[in-house]
């Protein structure tokens, strides 16, 4: 149902709704942040194909990360040693996802279009093959923690990741290309949290714990701080995605 599509996106029906210079900036950072962590360093997908790698963390980073007084851990990083599953579903592909968001948000868009239909359909295949990764993280226990709670948070991320994901589709299937790129902003920002997270997490939350007073920190400690700083992650960034799309509505209706 075309209105059904539309609804998302009904502030697009007039105008282009073009990403402000700033917030094109800020997403290609994230991207370029996310394929610099899975590519470069730490590189985790390369210890669930081999083991070596996952050892070579450990020495490596485990001289400041594995101490008594420290808020997180080098398991954080190796847990997914000798997941190669894992490493070929989720870890490795989402540097793959992150390029095409970079590629898709790009003038390629205007001047190639059906080179942008292709890492469309692309991108979409590898949005689900993610997902396809996640279930394997959640039935392997590989959650920084397995309370109910984390578990219904991830799937939520997973189900608004993959929800976004459809209707990006079906809007542009029945050619409702506006509609199609306010669903596909929604989507970018379901899974552009995680880099998000991880920035949030190495220069705002350790910091702070570590001058918190509390300590030792025990390991329900140092879960509590990563969830939260996966919430916060993951609600700002669709909050300010909604935010963006109302005031581009706003902006709209003022020129109309």
């Amino acid at each position: 149902n075309c209105t059904i599509l539309a609804a998302g996106g009904q502030h697009a029906a007039s105008g282009s709704l073009a990403i402000p210079r700033s917030l094109h900036k800020a997403v290609n950072f994230l991207c370029y942040f996310m394929m610099f962590w899975s590519l470069i360093f730490p590189m985790s997908w390369l210890s669930g194909v081999w083991e070596r790698w996952g050892t070579i963390l450990e020495t490596f980073l485990g001289t400041t990360m594995n101490k008594p007084k420290m808020w997180t851990s080098t398991e954080v990083i190796t847990k997914y040693t000798g997941h190669a599953a894992v490493a070929m579903t989720h870890n490795l592909p989402s540097a793959l996802w992150a390029f095409l968001v970079v590629i898709q948000l790009s003038s390629i868009r205007r001047t190639h279009p059906r080179f942008h239909r292709l890492c469309g359909y692309l991108h979409a295949a590898v949005s689900v093959v993610l997902m396809a990764g996640v279930a394997i993280m959640q039935s392997r226990k590989l959650y920084f923690s397995m309370h109910p709670m984390v578990v219904w948070f991830m799937n939520i991320c997973a189900i608004w990741f993959l929800f976004s994901l459809a209707y990006a589709v079906l809007a542009a299937r029945a050619k409702l290309y506006r509609a199609h790129r306010a669903w596909m902003l929604r989507h970018i920002a379901s899974g552009i949290w995680v880099a998000v997270q991880r920035i949030l997490f190495g220069a705002v939350a350790l910091p702070l714990a570590r001058v918190s007073g509390i300590g030792p920190p025990t390991d329900l400690h140092r879960q509590i701080l990563f969830g939260a700083a996966s919430v916060i992650a993951f609600v700002g960034c669709v909050l300010y995605c909604e935010v963006y799309l109302w005031w581009s509505l706003r902006k709209q209706l003022k020129v109309t």
